[in-house]
This record gives structure tokens, sequence and C-alpha cells, in this order.
């Protein structure tokens, strides 16, 4: 089973006229302004790590704390939706198992589905969504974790998260952590080579995390 705590996007703020505008001020495209809006609508059925983070840090502050611009957090958050959509209609048991993070067109899915032809299912539903660059696939196949695997997953990824928002050398806020059996994914963009490396080494020193497998991109601008 997994666990997660993901990095998404936030509504639009509206400008003094009306319009959409990004946290520096700009007003934004239609694209990405109903993107961001229909991220607010579909939160209810993405879970809390969204809320939980905007509620913490503020709308315009949470976007800027992805480390991408906002026009790009408003077309990762619309592939993620796009995506999550085929999933459902497919079947709810992909919807309900399988997590999904994109980060600059870059999609990483993870979960545990019952059998090899449902990863690959996913997968391929994914590659064909509108603005994906590449899937990284790793999801697993279903064990007997039970309850039991889950609690410890998510007790992972509440203190790996914990350990990577108090440290002052990491915008912690930038970075996705899902937990799968022990496997602790991340994910977002960082930085520099240093500040990746950072978030792999402060994972691994979690009690009861097996491996870690980082997707994190890295963009100095």
């Amino acid at each position: 089973m997994r666990s997660l705590w993901c990095p998404g996007a936030c509504p639009p703020i509206l400008g003094a006229r009306g319009e959409s505008t990004d946290a520096t001020g700009r007003v934004m495209n239609g694209k990405n302004a109903a993107a961001l809006t229909a991220l607010v609508i579909a939160m209810p059925l993405m879970g809390g790590c969204v809320a939980a983070a905007v509620g913490a840090v503020g709308t315009a502050g949470y976007v800027a704390a992805q480390n991408r611009a906002p026009g790009q957090v408003a077309d990762d958050s619309a592939i993620r939706i796009d995506i999550n959509d085929k999933l459902l209609k497919r079947s709810t048991s992909l919807f309900s198992n399988v997590s999904v993070e994109v980060v600059r067109g870059r999609v990483l899915l993870v979960g545990t589905v019952a059998s090899s032809a449902d990863k690959e299912e996913a997968g391929n539903i994914a590659r064909a969504c509108e603005g994906v660059k590449e899937v990284d696939n790793q999801i697993q196949l279903a064990d007997d974790g039970g309850i039991g695997g889950y609690a410890g997953d998510s007790w992972i990824t509440t203190k790996v998260k914990s350990n990577l928002v108090t440290d002052f050398s990491l915008n912690g806020f930038s970075i996705g952590v899902e937990t799968v059996n022990g496997i602790v994914y991340l994910s977002g963009v960082v930085r520099s080579d240093a500040q990746r490396d950072k978030a792999v080494e402060i994972a691994r020193s979690i009690s009861g995390v097996q491996k870690v497998v980082s997707a994190i991109q890295i963009s100095p601008e």
C-alpha cells in the first residue's frame, strides 16, 4: 500500500479587474488559469496533501515554493488530473491504488496493483495523455502488507517530509514524498545536485526505509 505527501498547485489569484494572476501578479492565460481552477475542484478526490500544504504557506507562497513557474505548475496539474480521470474511467481499482506525480511533464507512477498487466495498462494510460514527456512506472505488484504495511509507510512518509521541510539547506515544499512497502519515492524540483543528494540522504536516514528512488529534477533557475 502507499502513503504520500505531494507538492501540488493552488488556486489562481484574482487581480484588480477580476482576472486570474500568478504568484508574481502577472495575468495568467486561460489555459493555465483553467487548469489551476480544475485542480481546486479536484482536491477532494486527490487527498489532503495539497490543501494542507497550501494552508501552511499560503497560496502565492506555495506556488513559488514549487521551484517551477506558475504556468508549469498549472500544466503539470492539468496532466495529473487528466491521467487520474482516465485511470478512474478505466478502473476504480487503478484510480485508488495508483498515485500520479507530474513534474515538468514527467510522470511518476507509484502504488500497488494486482498484476503486471494492470501496471502496464496504467503506464500506457499515462503515456497517452497530452503533454506527457516521459513516464517512470514504479508501480509494485500487490503483496500482503495489509494495514500494518500501510501504517508503516504513512509513518515513514510523515517523518521524511518533516525532516525535509525543516532542513534549511532545502526547499522541502518542492519535494514530493511517497512510500510503498518501505520504498520511498522522491519527486519535484531542486536547485542543485547537492540539494537532490541531501534529500536522498535524509530519506535514507529514516528508520524502516528499505530503499530510496529519486525522480527529483534539477533546475538552477
